[in-house]
């Protein structure tokens, strides 16, 4: 099974990068659709190559996508070198797609998840109650589904830009020049950099971008090196950082759950900016502070069938496991600002995160 990693490549300096071959490139593929987040933003992949025949050639590794702020993406993943002349297709394809409406792309996105390869993803959506019927998707409800907000937020955003990235191995000449061009007269096109590496017997995939160059660690207009805390505050501020993304009623919940870890064999990880990780001696829970108004306890590598049946015997009124956009390995529940955490909650995080037999923790934690 393979691992998407995103970030600095000097976690992977001690492997070396191996070239990517056909079922690799299909491989990035069908884990871009499930988890976008590979390409290093949040992204809902509509459509693909065969929903595009008269511009996309055949065995073209070409995604359409929408952003959180409803842009739509031509995506081409390449192997080896890409060169613009590869990239033509790309660029008929974004232009093809300021056409569109939004009724277009739910048509689009209706075939895209009717085919037999994409049956993950479908299942996905139906968990995120999605609005469909037998020939449209509803643009707006997928998008308020998969970043959590309202969806009269997308009705004049949907398509309202377009924008192009293409993930490579490297990069030609050529195609770096017309790249940083277009960015210089008002097109969003971005270069990705993907490498594969062999960690543990498992392929690792990992992306940057490298066209336009950026450096997070040096403000744009001021031309300044930025502190740490302003490149990535998660990092810096831990907790406080996660706390004030919350509503305060549910920032005490989430102290809640961190008082329980303190005196315990858990840990917890502040390296991610969306979520934390507390981690136990036999499993995760991913705690993800994306939404003001609700927190969302995720229960890494579990089947959601699996966690229900763990939950049962805690008897945790008005709890539904639920599949969130771009985290199929965690099945999670969710938690409103109302929600107090009492012993039997205690008891069944504890439980998880030690590898316990559910109901076996009894615990009390003292408030202070």
């Amino acid at each position: 099974m393979s691992k998407m990693y995103t970030g600095s490549g000097r976690v992977f300096q001690e492997v070396a990068a191996l070239p990517m071959d056909e079922e690799g490139l299909e491989d990035i593929k069908r884990r871009v659709k499930i988890q976008p987040h590979f390409l290093g933003e949040p992204l809902v992949v509509v459509a693909e190559a065969e929903d595009f025949p008269g511009i996309c050639r055949p065995g073209d590794e070409t995604m359409v996508a929408i952003d959180a702020i409803g842009q739509c993406a031509a995506i081409t993943i390449a192997m080896g070198v890409a060169d613009i002349d590869q990239q033509i297709s790309t660029l008929q394809l974004a232009a093809h797609l300021a056409q569109l409406t939004t009724d277009d792309l739910g048509r689009l996105a209706r075939n895209f998840i009717d085919r037999s390869a994409n049956d993950q993803l479908r299942r996905l959506w139906q968990d995120m109650d999605v609005e469909m019927s037998d020939d449209s998707v509803e643009i707006a409800s997928l998008l308020a589904a998969a970043f959590e907000r309202d969806a009269e937020d997308f009705f004049s955003l949907v398509n309202s830009s377009q924008r192009i990235i293409i993930a490579a191995e490297a990069f030609s000449s050529r195609l770096v020049g017309v790249i940083e061009w277009m960015n210089r007269h008002g097109v969003n096109a971005v270069g990705l950099r993907y490498r594969k590496f062999v960690v543990g017997g498992q392929d690792v995939f990992f992306a940057e971008q490298v066209v336009p160059k950026t450096d997070p660690a040096v403000d744009s207009s001021s031309g300044k090196a930025k502190t740490p805390e302003a490149v990535e505050p998660w990092r810096v501020k831990g907790r406080v950082y996660h706390a004030e993304r919350l509503n305060p009623r549910l920032a005490a919940v989430m102290d809640d759950m961190l008082r329980v870890t303190k005196d315990a064999t858990f840990t917890v990880n502040w390296n991610n900016k969306y979520y934390f990780w507390i981690r136990g001696p036999r499993r995760n829970l991913r705690i993800r502070t994306y939404s003001r108004d609700k927190l969302e306890v995720g229960f890494y590598n579990a089947a959601p069938a699996a966690v229900a049946e763990f939950l049962e015997p805690y008897d945790l009124a008005g709890l539904e496991v639920v599949s969130v956009g771009g985290y199929s390995d965690s099945p999670f529940v969710v938690i409103g600002p109302d929600m107090r955490l009492d012993n039997r909650w205690r008891a069944m995080l504890c439980d998880w995160l030690s590898g316990a037999t559910p109901g076996k923790t009894r615990i009390s934690v003292r408030r202070g």
